[in-house]
């Protein structure tokens, strides 16, 4: 494998931390203002909108951003024929948005605001329809810029609307649907959209082969979305509103792992459908998933050390208490982008329903685990149910590399590793942050010996570099 490879994943993961890690630092820095505005109540009502809307938002886009940016980096289609044509898909996905306002009235029970919700359905379709245009035409930098862009004018306008004018709720929902519109105003002067976009290159061939890539990626999303905030519905169902915004605040850090990872992801999906024909791309395959396992376990057991005290000392008493949940709701985030890392062998042979059988049966297993052990363990309960989801879903992606493209990787390490998260996050929660920081130290240790070769060979390519 060129080592060209290695530098243009490693350059263009460099380009979306900027974008992701600044974003989500900045975004995660505002979580105690929260805390001391809003009530738990409050806060969990507020994320139950954001994430109906998440549920809404792959409908409505028919997930054509994937097969915008899938045949436009394997040279299918040329840009301006992918970006007209999932415009038609935005118009109808937009028509069809407003269209549904008495169900999402009915179903959603937002009557107040809505008219924020539709309008922060078809602003984010588009801004995610075609934030994803700048990654198909390799302009990565744009596409970092964009994320930075929102993340500051929403932080800009909360402090605004939350601090300054007092609206509450109200005032973070105009917060999030001010930064979008601003969002698609960058899209709309720096991807040329109208010089791009034209009805004139609309064709009903090219439609069917992007949704047919597209479509079983909808459901898919739909899984994902269960397996990921389908959770909070049944905590608001079975403890409450309260309940829901601390295990919401819980999932902060996880999330945090997640887009760390994401930016990566982003960049690995390029990498993967570019080298899709080399010869040595099991090598590659191996050695990026090995280097990136080490840096994800590395990360996390640095987080288990720290979130007591984090948690305990930054956030107001009424929220502290989330710590609990962040150690096991960080395992199967971890897990979550091993299965994310396997997915790749669909991307790049097109198979996007195997995506979505995969993902639903994943999904499955964790609504089954969330229901048989939410009463009898609360919260915790949840977060063992999206662990066993997600390990479901890693073990057949697993299988299926090993099937379709010949490369089987070993899971010795991988799965000693979830063992000392496992008890590393049980001496957390029993014993203390003491106890847990010295066994947090031995884990360190243990993982730097695993995974020595991967460690070297960094050091190595730095050292030859200097």
């Amino acid at each position: 494998m060129s080592e060209n490879n290695y530098k243009k994943l490693v350059y263009n993961t460099a380009i979306f931390a900027v974008g992701n890690f600044g974003s989500k630092i900045l975004t995660f820095l505002i979580v105690p203002l929260y805390t001391y505005v809003l009530t738990t109540a409050e806060y969990g009502t507020i994320d139950l909108f954001i994430t109906s809307l998440g549920m809404v938002i792959p409908f409505s886009t028919m997930m054509v951003n994937e097969a915008l940016i899938r045949f436009v980096l394997g040279k299918d289609l040329t840009p301006k024929e992918a970006a007209s044509n999932c415009f038609a898909v935005f118009l109808f996905g937009s028509a069809i948005s407003i269209a549904f306002t008495p169900v999402y009235k009915m179903i959603f029970k937002f009557d107040e605001y809505i008219w924020i919700f539709v309008a922060l359905l078809v602003v984010r379709t588009f801004n995610q329809i075609y934030s994803e245009y700048f990654r198909a035409i390799n302009q990565n930098v744009k596409f970092t810029i964009f994320g930075l862009i929102t993340t500051a004018t929403t932080l800009g306008f909360n402090v605004l609307f939350l601090l300054v004018f007092k609206w509450g709720m109200a005032g973070y929902l105009y917060a999030t649907l001010l930064a979008a519109v601003i969002g698609t105003i960058y899209i709309l002067v720096f991807s040329d959209f109208f010089k791009v976009v034209s009805f004139k290159c609309i064709d009903k061939k090219i439609l069917k082969m992007i949704l047919k890539y597209s479509i079983p990626l909808v459901p898919n999303s739909l899984m994902w979305w269960i397996m990921a905030a389908g959770d909070k519905y049944i905590i608001n169902y079975f403890l409450g509103d309260s309940a829901n915004g601390i295990y919401s605040l819980a999932l902060k850090i996880p999330q945090i792992i997640n887009m760390v990872y994401s930016l990566f992801i982003q960049a690995w999906q390029m990498s993967a459908i570019e080298v899709e024909s080399s010869e040595d791309k099991k090598g590659f395959y191996q050695n990026v998933f090995n280097v990136t396992s080490f840096g994800m376990v590395f990360i996390t057991i640095g987080i288990v050390m720290l979130i007591k005290p984090v948690y305990v000392g930054v956030m107001s008493k009424e929220f502290a208490i989330a710590w609990e949940y962040v150690p096991l709701l960080s395992v199967s985030t971890i897990i979550s982008c091993y299965a994310s890392f396997f997915s790749v062998v669909y991307t790049v042979g097109a198979k996007t329903n195997k995506v979505f059988i995969t993902t639903a049966l994943g999904a499955a297993t964790n609504l089954l685990f969330n229901f048989i052990l939410v009463r009898p363990l609360g919260m915790q309960g949840i977060a063992i149910g999206t662990c066993l989801g997600y390990f479901a879903v890693l073990l057949i992606r697993a299988r299926d590399m090993k099937i379709e493209m010949n490369i089987g990787i070993s899971f010795k390490r991988n799965i000693f590793s979830f063992v000392l998260l496992i008890i590393h996050s049980l001496i957390l929660i029993s014993f203390g942050e003491i106890q847990a920081f010295l066994f947090g130290i031995v884990s360190l240790i243990i993982t730097s010996f695993m995974y020595r070769e991967e460690m070297k060979a960094i050091i190595h390519k730095f050292a030859k570099r200097k």
